[in-house]
């Protein structure tokens, strides 16, 4: 078994391929040039594939996964406005886009390959979306909208046309910004970590007569609720074990770790960790026992041991990456 790390790094267009050992040491064992400004990346792990988004030629590139976890460019789609966020369907024959700048999401069949074909769907007016995350038990794709501080809900039908659910959105605060959004591994919960206002946003998802429902129960500060002078929140992670929650901060260079409680699933304050400047993205490996995050103005990664009884962070290592880096996720092989 093998644990391997990927790294998106836009300015330096490449995508690079490291090992991630048990110790924690880390090895650089591939460089791919992208030919434009890569930014996310995700993983169809069953089939060993990776996905890209390139700009500004709006395009998703895929690679395959060889067992050593390098990468092979297998084929390339194009897609309407600058992509920003990639997931897909639980049973991965759709690829889902949202596009900040385009306002919109896009819905693309994957073929027998694994390659987008064309979109079948477009849905526009999402001012500002950001991220887009399927929810498979209740089947529902949730899409945030930073512009207009909503969360969008579309089912997933058969053909893969989305369609708005009864209730259609929900909203976070004025001005909150919601920006990237994680479920609990239950599926019955999300968390959604707000751009603007520094604060993060929890979820209940239920049915009621049937039909879906989804609603804020809680709302708090990244910091044991001390109000900052100003938020540039990123990105959201929680463990398989469903007991830690994290969340990065680029303006406050900050990664808050969270305690989930277990009777109802809010979340309570717990340590604020200084990391890599312009923290834009992290990733938790597969095992659950390292946090790694990269700087997108440091141009390194930091690799952190994570107490499995506390969440707890320790620094072991830091590396060099290329410029720019804004996504990184892993695989176990």
């Amino acid at each position: 078994m093998k644990q391997i790390i990927y790294i998106a790094n836009a300015t330096s267009e490449n995508i690079e391929v490291w090992n991630l050992y048990n110790n924690g040491d880390m090895e650089l064992i591939q460089k791919v040039q992208t030919n434009g400004q890569v930014q996310p990346i995700s993983i169809i792990k069953n089939k060993n594939l990776l996905y890209a988004g390139i700009r500004p030629n709006n395009r998703i590139v895929t690679y395959c996964i060889d067992k050593n976890g390098l990468l092979a460019k297998k084929g390339e789609s194009i897609i309407p406005g600058t992509p920003n966020y990639i997931s897909f369907d639980s049973s991965k024959k759709f690829l889902f886009c949202s596009s900040y700048h385009a306002n919109c999401i896009s819905v693309s069949p994957l073929d027998e390959n694994g390659i987008p074909k064309n979109p079948i769907q477009i849905i526009h007016n999402i001012e500002g979306c950001h991220a887009s995350k399927f929810n498979s038990k209740y089947n529902v794709l949730f899409v945030t909208s930073l512009k207009n501080d909503c969360i969008y809900l579309y089912y997933l039908t058969d053909f893969g046309i989305l369609k708005s659910t009864e209730q259609k959105l929900v909203y976070s605060q004025i001005k909150s910004g919601p920006r990237h959004i994680i479920f609990h591994p239950n599926q019955n919960f999300s968390y959604t970590i707000n751009e603007l206002n520094g604060t993060v946003d929890v979820w209940k998802i239920y049915e009621e007569n049937n039909l879906l429902k989804v609603k804020n129960i809680q709302n708090t500060k990244l910091s044991n609720n001390l109000i900052e002078k100003k938020y540039w929140s990123s990105d959201i992670h929680i463990t398989m074990c469903g007991n830690f929650l994290y969340v990065s901060d680029r303006y406050l260079n900050s990664i808050s770790l969270f305690h989930i409680n277990k009777s109802d699933n809010t979340i309570v304050f717990f340590k604020k960790y200084d990391t890599e400047e312009q923290p834009r993205s992290f990733c938790i490996d597969g095992n659950n026992s390292y946090l790694i995050v990269v700087g997108q103005k440091s141009n390194k990664l930091s690799l952190y041991k994570i107490y499995q009884k506390t969440g707890e962070l320790e620094k072991v290592n830091q590396y060099k990456t290329s410029e720019g880096p804004l996504w990184i996720t892993s695989l176990v092989i």
